[in-house]
């Protein structure tokens, strides 16, 4: 009698352990999830804040080029400001304009480029794949047409449009939703449209100083 008393002390003392072992591996199991989904968190914000690097050093290269360019053209317009001026020095006594006078004087008026609009693009693939820097005054150099007219055709196209200074705060909101768990890698473009309406007295003085 005594050893089956033994016996059922024994086993209690057994089932008592098993219960705080199985207590133990649910909350180490909760701990271990809650770590994987910092660890996860963490790396997500890792992700924007390298995006956010990569288009800073982008935004300062084509910056860079576009004030060469600006430089150049400029250099350029001074010269044939000069020769402008030579040509109705020596023509001045004619009557009327040159073959020559006429053609820089319609060359002057064509003189005017755009320069210095960098912009930043996000594309189909959202955040973080879909970002991309490009100089509106690059393509209305290269296409003949005002900027305003480029930024409506990219708009038109479904792309977002950025200055510096939007995105900047927009990646800082983007961080805060993911750390707060209310936002995942990758961020659409149409959650990224969401986020801008939501925000929309803002982001429509950004269009206005872009126009």
């Amino acid at each position: 009698m005594e050893n089956l008393k033994s016996f059922h002390g024994h086993l209690k003392n057994l089932q008592s352990q098993v219960k705080k072992l199985t207590e133990t591996g649910l909350a180490l199991n909760g701990l271990f999830t809650e770590e994987e989904t910092r660890l996860h968190t963490e790396d997500e914000v890792s992700t924007l804040k390298a995006v956010y690097d990569s288009i800073a050093e982008r935004l300062e290269r084509l910056k860079y080029k576009e004030a060469s360019a600006r430089y150049g053209h400029s250099q350029r317009n001074t010269i044939l400001s000069l020769i402008e001026l030579a040509v109705k020095v020596v023509v001045s006594k004619g009557n009327g304009l040159s073959i020559v006078e006429d053609y820089l004087f319609r060359e002057s008026t064509n003189r005017k480029q755009p320069f210095g609009l960098v912009m930043i693009c996000v594309g189909s693939k959202g955040l973080p794949d879909g970002v991309e820097v490009v100089s509106i005054s690059q393509l209305a150099r290269e296409s003949n047409r005002p900027r305003p007219e480029i930024v409506d055709k990219l708009l038109r196209g479904g792309y977002l449009l950025f200055t510096e200074d939007a995105f900047s705060p927009l990646i800082d909101k983007l961080i805060g939703e993911v750390r707060g768990g209310m936002l995942h890698l990758p961020v659409s473009r149409e959650k990224l449209a969401e986020i801008m309406a939501l925000n929309k007295p803002q982001h429509r003085i950004k269009i206005i100083e872009l126009e």
